[in-house]
């Protein structure tokens, strides 16, 4: 009987092998080579190639079946999803009511106005509506502004994601939305001092400027900027310190200094009195239901045909994780939640006959730590992306290598420039890129590379390399 076990683990070990030997004998010695040439832990990435123009070359696969944390490489799957369920033509609307009476010019009431998630609303949209407004003769106001956010549910409050919670790539998904909630500023070192520019300049923005001016390089100028908030709550200042290298000609970065309400609020304020009105009330938020009021005048975004490639190109996380949630609203006739974007993304895959393998998309920019999809997963979606009449959009939405976007200077030296169109990912400890390439014998591809290690921020080389041979028709 013990002879019989040996003999039964004998033959699954041989087994093992072989099947371990066969999997191997897959992939093609250039790629064997790239996976020795860089010594990274065999466990922490996956990457796939694939030949759509010749299908019957079987996909180059490492690790496949593993899941990885693919950062915005969620964007690729919120851009498929939006793009089939709303149309290309889709434009996000937003409304100002009012209630109460008009007389004589005054609005004897409250001017409400109606969010759903346009997460590319501006400054310049808010003041356009502010002047159609007046010009059908408002020119005071004697009630309150109010934010309608009813459109989604209960979102988060608190940005739990980093301990950054100013940058840009932090706002909080929002029905009511402008300048994306953030502040652009502008650092000019001017001899021993750093001139800083704000915008738009609101006036209830405080700036206390400590800056310094350094004679370091320029390469790691953000780490040497440090930014805080005053410590009073009603205290709208922000306070920079650190240094900037007389090396740097202007850097800039955005940042979100004060609550979106009170943004849209003092936004408003500062424009309508700017425009010639009269306007001192102050501002409430409702997020239960719409009220009710006439209609006065109301602004429609750019088609998201168009948004999808700011989206992509420029990985702008408020507009994807805003655009899975109007998705789910208009689809579900929902307030949604994102905590209803897991269930809903997943029931999508499985309409499409794509396999879920234990995926889980926490929300639609790929902004979480727990967000997780294999490679394989990764690849059947964009094959059928490549198969949808909307392949087009989808395609001229993510970056061109070495050309625009997150990849403008990416491999200049490489012959693979401008023949890609990749999305990449990228947060602490992980890095990844996926696309479609177009090989120098014209032959489509699909690309794929994930990986999660400490060490993923040193992976460039082996991504460009893995370009290089996919794009050599290897």
């Amino acid at each position: 009987m013990q002879s019989h076990s040996r003999m039964t683990l004998k033959i699954f070990f041989f087994l093992l092998v072989i099947v371990s030997v066969s999997v191997s004998a897959e992939m093609p010695q250039p790629y064997k080579t790239l996976i020795s040439k860089y010594n990274f832990k065999k466990d922490s990435y996956s990457f796939v190639v694939k030949n759509l123009t010749n299908p019957q070359k079987k996909a180059i696969i490492y690790n496949g079946s593993k899941n990885f944390n693919p950062a915005s490489l969620i964007k690729i799957i919120t851009s498929f999803i939006a793009l089939e369920k709303l149309g290309p033509n889709y434009k996000w609307r937003s409304d100002f009511y009012y209630t109460g009476e008009l007389k004589d010019h005054i609005l004897q009431g409250d001017i409400i106005f109606v969010g759903r998630g346009d997460a590319s609303f501006s400054i310049d949209n808010l003041e356009s509506l502010i002047r159609e407004i007046q010009k059908k003769g408002i020119k005071k106001i004697e009630g309150n502004l109010i934010l309608n956010k009813s459109y989604f549910g209960k979102i988060p409050e608190v940005i739990d994601f980093d301990d950054d919670p100013m940058r840009a790539y932090n706002v909080l998904p929002n029905a009511v939305s402008i300048q994306s909630n953030t502040i652009n500023f502008k650092f000019t070192p001017q001899d021993k001092r750093v001139k800083i520019d704000a915008q738009p300049d609101l006036k209830y923005l405080k700036i206390k400027n400590n800056l310094k001016v350094s004679e370091k390089n320029c390469v790691s100028w953000k780490q040497a900027l440090d930014y805080q908030k005053a410590n009073s709550i009603m205290d709208d200042t922000i306070i920079f310190q650190g240094y900037l290298s007389n090396k740097c000609l202007k850097k800039e970065i955005d940042l979100s200094v004060i609550d979106n309400s009170r943004y849209f609020y003092e936004a408003f304020k500062y424009l309508w009195v700017q425009n010639g009105g009269d306007f001192s009330g102050g501002y409430w938020v409702n997020d239960n239901e719409r009220l009710e009021g006439e209609l006065l005048s109301s602004h429609l975004s750019r088609p998201l045909g168009v948004l999808v490639r700011d989206m992509n190109k420029h990985s702008l996380n408020l507009m994807s994780r805003n655009l899975m949630l109007t998705v789910m609203a208009e689809d579900l006739k929902i307030k949604a939640t994102e905590d209803d974007v897991n269930r809903f993304v997943l029931d999508w895959l499985g309409n499409h006959d794509i396999a879920t393998n234990n995926i889980f998309i926490e929300n639609g920019a790929g902004l979480s730590r727990k967000t997780s999809i294999n490679a394989e997963s990764l690849l059947e979606i964009m094959d059928k992306i490549y198969e949808h009449p909307y392949m087009p959009e989808i395609l001229s939405s993510f970056s061109i290598l070495n050309e625009d976007g997150t990849l403008e200077k990416k491999m200049p030296l490489s012959k693979a420039k401008k023949n890609g169109h990749f999305k990449t990912g990228s947060l602490k400890n992980v890095s990844a890129i996926a696309g479609y390439l177009v090989d120098k014998e014209k032959n489509k591809k699909i690309l794929i590379f994930l990986m999660n290690d400490n060490a993923a921020n040193k992976s460039y080389g082996f991504q460009n390399d893995l370009i290089n041979l996919a794009f050599e028709s290897i």
